[in-house]
């Protein structure tokens, strides 16, 4: 319950933003901004329109730090599966030399 809460303000704050930016935007193609205040608006509309891409990934649902925990799990999981496949390799090696020997004391067994 506490992470959905947790997930629908991040989909609320970030449709927000998303709507802010979309509101400016229209703003500015009706009013001029006077020349004073041209430096200070456009670093701050750039900041805005920066944010667009995390304010995105939240809406479709993909939080930047659950892709980055996800990431890192499937790397995770991929080393352990390179460590297993060492390991199955080795003991397929210790199989094999296991049969050897067998075969190599029955034949010792067969010749006395």
């Amino acid at each position: 319950m506490k992470q959905e809460n947790r997930d629908l303000r991040h989909y609320i704050g970030a449709a927000g933003i998303f709507m802010l930016i979309i509101t400016l935007l229209v703003f500015l193609s009706f009013v001029e901004v006077p020349p004073v205040n041209k430096d200070l608006f456009v670093a701050i509309v750039g900041t805005l329109v920066s944010s667009l891409g995390i304010v995105v990934y939240t809406i479709i649902g993909q939080q930047p730090d659950e892709v980055n925990s996800l990431t890192k799990k499937n790397e995770a999981l991929n080393t352990l599966a390179a460590q297993m496949e060492k390991r199955n390799d080795q003991l397929e090696e210790m199989i094999i030399k296991i049969q050897k020997d067998i075969i190599h004391k029955l034949t010792d067994l067969k010749q006395e």
